[in-house]
């Protein structure tokens, strides 16, 4: 988890005085959650409605709390084995927490599901599913999920953690990505979707802030498998009244109608929509509401990044084209396919990257190997250029030689091209004058 991402937290707070806050101040919850989470309001996937007080008692601990009031109480308190010890921040299925895993004396991230998600049944069940297929990915550029547990009427999941930060914020600083960066970081997170649907698992929720970035260049998909839950909900809350929905910049067109179609392909789709992100500093189609974002998946034009950063190649305008589709069969059909074609247009275009990125050694092997296969590859791209004019230039040579060997000229001053005779003694003889 990106440390800039961190949210001031203060000491534990009392779980009751918390609860009586938030009974003080229903109406003003989704205001409060937005001012102690600056991840909240921003790239999120469901901001629910300010959530409405139970009646009666309930055994779940901090009925109809705030999420900021129980990122803020837990901080210190144990879930199973894991000590929260820093509030990181918050999104549409609960809080996330800096944790010291006390048996394995290590780092995690611990993600909190909310009351409001944790009170219903049917949403845990589904929680620990998607959570459990989320556990069986093993693969460098996914967050590795170790433990989906309940204590204390609190749902969790333990997760890696991670030092670095994720590309929302890297652009909001630092604007859009050199083109080669981009194009690491799309080519490692497309890796990571080639190992989730080789298993059967969907993302649902790719965008720039979840996709973190290590110091040392790695690209880290986290939540994998656990947007479903996230989606699902967001249409059902399409028919409550004051729902608040978050950014819909990055959702496929059949995602935006049933969350129940998204496959590997509409994660194809969000990742085209991250990778114009990267590249030009906003999302695809970045104005209107909630309604008018989805209609612009559905229909409108494909953006062109080159019209806001003309440096980028064409072959990369054509591979966000093709992510970008409006439907699901005109796009890739598998991430590997992308990869392939991420490997040919960076050689093309003789992409200079800080490190052997693996996407590309894949192919190419390591070191300077590597560096000679590809500077050859790109010697023999460039002499291939040279096709259309060399073979015109070939055949007029060779009209040009057969009409003077077989229509030799007349004239006496200009030589004939007649090669030499031998004498009997297997001497050439030099050409007589007079021949010519």
């Amino acid at each position: 988890m990106s440390d800039s991402s961190k949210t001031n937290a203060p000491g534990s707070a009392n779980p009751a005085d918390s609860a009586k806050q938030a009974e003080a101040a229903p109406d003003q919850s989704t205001d409060v959650r937005r001012q102690a989470i600056p991840n909240l309001a921003k790239d999120q996937t469901v901001i629910s409605s300010p959530v409405a007080q139970p009646t009666g008692s309930s055994d779940a601990p901090f009925p109809g709390a705030a999420m900021a009031n129980i990122g803020n109480s837990l901080i210190g308190q144990t879930l199973g084995h894991f000590l929260l010890e820093d509030f990181i921040g918050g999104g549409g299925m609960g809080v996330v927490f800096r944790a010291t895993d006390l048996q394995l004396e290590r780092t995690v991230a611990v993600k909190v599901l909310t009351y409001r998600h944790g009170s219903d049944e049917d949403t845990v069940r589904r929680f620990k599913v998607e959570a459990q297929s989320a556990a069986r990915l093993n693969h460098e550029n996914i967050a590795d999920v170790y433990f989906v547990g309940e204590d204390q009427g609190w749902n969790f999941i333990v997760f890696e953690y991670i030092e670095g930060e994720n590309i929302r914020d890297i652009v909001a600083k630092a604007g859009p990505l050199p083109i080669a960066k981009a194009i690491d970081i799309i080519a490692q997170t497309a890796a990571a979707l080639d190992h989730a649907a080789a298993r059967e698992v969907v993302h649902r929720d790719i965008k720039p802030s979840n996709i973190l970035l290590t110091y040392e260049g790695r690209a880290k998909l986290v939540d994998m498998g656990l947007a479903r839950l996230q989606q699902v909900e967001a249409v059902e809350d399409l028919t409550v009244s004051g729902v608040t929905l978050g950014t819909f910049d990055y959702i496929s067109p059949e995602q935006g109608r049933d969350p129940r179609d998204a496959d590997t392909r509409s994660d194809l789709y969000s990742l085209g929509c991250t990778f114009y992100f990267m590249l030009t500093g906003q999302a695809p189609f970045p104005r209107g509401t909630v309604l008018q974002k989805l209609l612009s998946h559905t229909s409108d034009a494909i953006p062109d990044p080159s019209v806001m950063r003309p440096e980028v190649p064409v072959d990369f305008v054509n591979i966000i084209a093709t992510l970008m589709a409006k439907q699901p069969e005109e796009r890739y059909q598998h991430p590997s396919t992308l990869i392939a074609d991420l490997k040919q247009a960076a050689i093309r275009n003789q992409l200079r990257f800080q490190s052997s990125p693996s996407w590309l050694t894949d192919t190419f092997g390591s070191g300077k190997a590597m560096q000679g296969r590809l500077f050859r590859t790109t010697l023999g791209h460039q002499l291939l250029r040279l096709v259309p004019f060399a073979v015109p230039l070939l055949c007029l040579f060779a009209v040009a030689w057969c009409v003077n060997w077989f229509f030799p000229t007349t004239d006496p001053n200009l030589p004939r091209f007649r090669p030499p005779a031998k004498s009997e003694a297997g001497r050439v003889d030099q050409p007589d004058s007079s021949s010519r």
